[in-house]
């Protein structure tokens, strides 16, 4: 059930170079130029590692061979950060659209 390891590892390292280090930049207060401003920066890099959260609840018990029941336990862990990431990407939207608020830096 758990499938090829190799896979797993190569899921979890594509999501830790990719998802990690933005959201890590994010929370140090770099802002990306689209996002302008760190009230609306902030909501984005916790919904980035809700996201990041998903691959390691996913992949680790499987590459552990973990049983059925502890999968299905880190799945529906994961469905809640993705519900997480969803509230934080709205409330990150709803930020820009009522004009970005003044930076604590």
């Amino acid at each position: 059930m758990n499938g090829n390891p190799i896979y797993q590892a190569l899921a979890l390292a594509a999501a830790t170079v990719l998802l990690l280090p933005v959201a890590v930049a994010m929370l140090a207060g770099w802002t990306p130029s689209r996002l302008r401003d760190w009230a609306v920066a902030r909501p984005y890099a916790y919904a980035l590692l809700c996201i990041y959260a998903l691959a390691p609840l996913n992949a680790v018990p499987r590459m552990l061979d973990a049983s059925t029941a502890v999968v299905m336990a880190c799945g529906l862990l994961g469905i809640g950060f993705v519900v997480a990431a969803a509230v934080l990407l709205i409330r990150a939207g709803r930020t820009v659209r009522s004009g970005p608020k003044a930076s604590p830096r």
